[in-house]
């Protein structure tokens, strides 16, 4: 299809240049102070390149939740593709680039898509691309699945805040860890459960990152 050759490209040329990032610039004359900090610096040995390659790894890996004996061929092409990913959104430069990829990154379906929406050049044509296939950040439809855990009032691993507000309401606190624009939060709710002693006040806690749940906690 014209829809995953376009996914296929865009991942093909986030890979290539996630690698020339990584082993090319270790020959350029680069200062530390200008933000290209994903690959070699200036003066880098082989060996410290390949142990910030590491360090990237597994840094997605941690992110994607595997263990060293899950890191199998499906698993490792998912790796790959978050750390490309996050090299890709390491280049996005201006305010209004950089909030209206992070606004609708968590209603996209995969790092491919991600990589293919930051791989279109500038934001009319990103738009174009995002109404095109439904992206429409808050607004987006929920899945079928989503949506029935919204009607029985659950929550589950990869929900929007969007759709924990359908299920649970506002949260009666929210607090934000680092730029609000990448979507780091922890939500607070409260509410009256049965016991054998009565009704007693239930907290829960909600925990995002990247406007996606990541896990919760009740107290």
């Amino acid at each position: 299809m014209k829809y995953a050759s376009s996914l296929d490209a865009a991942v093909s040329a986030a890979l290539i240049l996630l690698g020339l990032s990584q082993v090319g610039c270790a020959g350029m004359n680069r200062s530390r102070s200008s933000g290209y900090d994903s690959g070699g610096r200036r003066g880098d040995s082989p060996g410290e390149i390949s142990s910030q390659k590491t360090r990237e790894r597994l840094a997605s890996q941690r992110e994607l939740g595997f263990t060293d004996d899950e890191m199998n061929g499906d698993n490792r092409s998912l790796v790959a593709d978050r750390t490309a990913l996050r090299a890709m959104e390491k280049q996005l430069e201006g305010k209004r680039e950089t909030e209206q990829y992070y606004k609708n990154k968590p209603y996209m379906r995969s790092d491919r898509e991600r990589m293919a929406f930051l791989s279109v050049d500038g934001f009319d044509d990103r738009a174009a691309w995002l109404e095109k296939r439904g992206v429409l950040g808050a607004k987006t439809p929920h899945t079928a699945p989503i949506q029935a855990l919204v009607e029985i009032n659950d929550i589950t691993l990869g929900m929007t805040k969007q759709a924990v507000r359908d299920s649970w309401g506002e949260p009666e606190l929210v607090e934000v860890a680092g730029n609000p624009v990448y979507g780091n939060e922890r939500w607070a709710y409260s509410e009256q459960v049965p016991s054998n002693e009565g009704y007693l006040t239930e907290h829960r806690l909600v925990y995002f990152e990247s406007g996606r749940v990541v896990g919760w906690e009740k107290k």
